[in-house]
């Protein structure tokens, strides 16, 4: 029997995907422990969440921003620059919760939720649309996320970058803020390999960005699942899903974002947006 020839022919388009309809949460809450108040701190003039809509807000495939808030502060800013805010319960524990809270009393259908940081005014668009790409090219993919490279060995060193290591498949394998993979050197075994390190092998190292995004039935499925001791042990929830068996996608980008945890992070920021020629 013929197999059959399961080429396309010359002049014959791809079939299409069918729309994803995406919606971009921002969860933003006052009450910071290191920082409160941050996201209404000012980022060349701007409140911070405001940074972070406007980047929402353009990026191609994004069909929908609303702000997640449990702040009446921050609602009227929000408010007041034309964004759209859902109110969350304050006792709720994190940002993800926050997110598929306001996804519930949103009750619009979405295929995919992004779950966007209110305090990552530096995340470029584009990344944000290669996240929304990377879920529209598999509809079985439950979660996906960003990356970009290193650029240098001691910011891999710093345990505020967190790490990703992928599979061939650009799915997450684990996430950490160890320097992973470990260098393993003939000789010496060292946790600071930074000695040994080649130009050409930091390549291989990959940074999570703090941006995720969620089939809206695998959203409600993590929110429901206790948290990980190895989510407390690195404090890092996306360890969660991966400990449930919930694969996470991982599109390259790059654009490095910086995330602020305290005052003294927006100047390097503001940097970054001026060599971007966004201030």
């Amino acid at each position: 029997r013929m197999r059959a020839d399961r080429r396309r022919r010359p002049g014959i388009p791809p079939p299409e995907r069918p729309p994803v309809k995406t919606i971009a949460v921002l969860p933003s809450r006052f009450a910071a422990s290191r920082f409160p108040g941050k996201p209404l701190a000012l980022i060349a003039g701007k409140p911070m969440i405001q940074r972070v809509w406007e980047a929402a807000r353009s990026a191609r495939g994004v069909d929908d921003v609303v702000v997640a808030t449990d702040d009446e502060r921050i609602r009227r800013a929000v408010s007041g620059f034309g964004g759209r805010v859902v109110m969350t319960d304050p006792g709720l524990n994190s940002g993800t919760d926050r997110v598929a809270a306001a996804l519930d009393s949103l009750g619009e259908p979405f295929d995919v939720v992004l779950n966007l940081q209110g305090d990552e005014p530096a995340m470029h668009p584009e990344t944000i649309a290669a996240v929304v790409e990377l879920m529209a090219e598999d509809p079985t993919l439950p979660m996906g996320t960003a990356a970009c490279a290193f650029a240098s060995a001691d910011e891999l060193f710093n345990p505020n970058a967190v790490k990703v290591v992928t599979d061939d498949r650009k799915r997450a394998l684990y996430f950490s803020r160890s320097p992973i993979p470990y260098l393993r050197n003939s000789k010496v075994f060292e946790c600071d390999f930074r000695p040994w390190l080649e130009p050409d092998q930091l390549r291989h190292y990959k940074r999570h960005l703090g941006l995720y995004a969620f089939r809206a039935e695998a959203l409600r499925a993590f929110t429901q699942l206790p948290p990980h001791p190895l989510e407390r042990i690195e404090m890092l929830e996306q360890l969660r899903a991966l400990a449930a068996g919930i694969a996470i996608g991982v599109a390259e980008t790059p654009h490095i974002s910086l995330g602020v945890d305290t005052p003294s992070e927006i100047p390097a920021v503001e940097a970054l947006l001026r060599a971007r020629g966004c201030l």
